[in-house]
């Protein structure tokens, strides 16, 4: 089912004896045991081979329709996002900051964050002389947030939205256009 060569045999070998994209498999097939409704992929693809990448992510979707689950992929690899989900919900700082359907996010993004995030990407519809862009600053330390935007310390925009908003007050989810989402004082007041 999950392409898993010998099972027989490979049922007493150690996860040292395998290969990343086995054990990927294997991890896939303990998750399916209980006949799911939805599949967590956490970063299904770290660390593998761009081809293996591709196999995984073609098993994934394979039983994604073989069993009508639905599947919840976590990844940082925005390559892989864009070719593998319907839909893309963007976290920082433990929040979701912008959530839209793939093409919409990818070729439309409204929160800074993500905005700097694609950006810092390399692409191939991008001419080569075009340089990649760095969000400026460091994360935030989870330990200590402020009472407002986590982002408004590296956000480049805030200059856009009342003095000190970004700083004190926690921007809320709003939609800003059909499906698409944003945490952002900068759309505050633009609601669909």
């Amino acid at each position: 089912m999950v392409g898993v060569a010998d099972p027989e045999e490979r049922i007493r070998a150690y996860p040292h004896q395998f290969s990343g994209g086995m054990r990927q498999r294997v991890m896939i097939a303990m998750a399916l045991m209980n006949n799911p409704s939805v599949l967590i992929a956490d970063e299904p693809t770290t660390a593998l081979d761009v081809t293996v990448q591709a196999q995984i992510l073609k098993l994934i979707s394979d039983l994604q329709a073989q069993f009508k689950m639905a599947v919840i992929l976590i990844t940082h690899d925005l390559g892989v996002v864009a070719g593998a989900a319907d839909r893309v919900n963007v976290m920082y700082a433990g929040k979701l900051v912008e959530s839209a359907e793939v093409d919409e996010l990818y070729s439309k993004p409204k929160m800074p964050y993500t905005i700097g995030l694609l950006g810092s990407v390399p692409r191939m519809d991008r001419p080569h002389e075009d340089r990649l862009t760095a969000i400026p600053g460091q994360p935030p330390s989870l330990m200590n947030l402020s009472a407002g935007c986590a982002f408004a310390p590296r956000c480049t925009r805030k200059g856009e939205v009342s003095a000190n908003r970004c700083e004190s007050k926690s921007p809320e989810l709003i939609e800003i256009s059909s499906g698409h989402l944003s945490r952002c004082h900068l759309y505050e007041g633009k609601k669909k």
